[in-house]
């Protein structure tokens, strides 16, 4: 335990900038991976600070109001009978248990086994001995990982930004194209789902059979240019919607790609059986207040391709699984 600081200095070194030498083969290669190991041994460090208490400030915290009744608190009363006392005593020691463990999973965790190997391959190439820490440390790594994860979300989020934006421009800038991503869609004929082409020229009906709902999607442009958004409602025949119907609207509605119909279209086809879908998290279909998983999320993993046409996938949540 008492090499962690050694091993922390010898990474926060390697912090200060780029990997170098056998960093790379060890898989210290990048700055998040240094910060991440780096913020994983302060907690390391400062876990050992408190397993050094172990005896006196965690099994034996029971015995403390009776040895010293002036140390009496709401939550560590005087125990009133033996029976008590003993079962305060085993879920103290199961408490600092489950401390010992934790620490072991975070000792043992894959992204120190790099670690470990770096510091040994400096030690050995120090002749064998050990680098000498500077009883502090430089730096709280735990922040400065989250800073350099919000950077890193900042530059993926504006890359896709900039993809989206280029692929909008393309797709907009081509005759027709949305009759194209309809055409291909109706292909799929994906079961439980009708489309129904409407009187205007950028209007359709989304019908999901087995849900027994009804969308109206409509094209939304300036005269001369081409469709910028989608728009999608449920009023059909006068009829109000229904709360079904509103909750799918409403995720519908705060979609991203507003301007991308084939998005659109494999989004609503993902209510197809929401009737028999369960909530990825929970795994049930209805929720404590019966309610059906009608949040949809894109799924992690990239869209598909069948031919020339991009399918999009879905996750479904319930609202309070999210």
């Amino acid at each position: 335990m008492s090499s962690v600081p050694a091993m922390a200095t010898t990474n926060q070194n390697s912090a200060q900038g780029p990997a170098t030498g056998n960093s790379g083969t060890s898989g210290l290669d990048s700055e998040i991976q240094l910060v991440s190991s780096l913020a994983k041994l302060q907690e390391l460090e400062r876990k050992i600070h408190e397993l050094r208490g172990f005896m006196p400030d965690g099994l034996l915290e029971p015995l403390v109001p009776i040895a010293n009744p002036d140390k009496v608190t709401l939550g560590n009363p005087i125990a009133e009978t033996p029976r008590i006392l003993r079962a305060s005593l085993d879920e103290a020691a199961r408490a600092r248990v489950a401390d010992i463990q934790q620490f072991q999973s975070l000792w043992r965790d894959p992204e120190l086994t790099s670690v470990w190997a770096h510091v040994e391959s400096r030690i050995k190439e120090a002749n064998g001995q050990m680098i000498q820490p500077t009883g502090k440390w430089e730096r709280d790594y735990d922040v400065l990982l989250e800073e350099l994860a919000q950077k890193e979300k900042s530059i993926v989020d504006e890359r896709q930004r900039v993809d989206e934006e280029a692929e909008r421009t393309k797709a907009q800038s081509t005759e027709g194209e949305w009759q194209n991503v309809l055409g291909r869609f109706i292909q799929r004929n994906i079961p439980g789902v009708r489309v129904i082409k409407g009187e205007d020229e950028t209007s359709l009906a989304v019908a999901l059979v087995r849900a027994g709902v009804v969308f109206q999607v409509r094209g939304v442009s300036i005269p001369g240019s081409p469709v910028s958004d989608w728009e999608v409602s449920s009023n059909i025949a006068g009829q109000s919607p229904t709360k079904l119907e509103n909750a799918i609207l409403g995720c519908v509605g705060s979609r991203p790609r507003k301007w991308d119909l084939a998005f659109l279209l494999d989004m609503i086809s993902s209510y197809a059986d929401i009737k028999q879908t369960p909530c990825v998290k929970c795994n049930r279909l209805t929720d404590n207040g019966a309610q059906l998983p009608t949040l949809r999320r894109p799924s992690a993993n990239q869209p598909s391709v069948d031919g020339s046409a991009r399918i999009y996938t879905f996750d479904a949540l319930h609202f309070g699984c999210v």
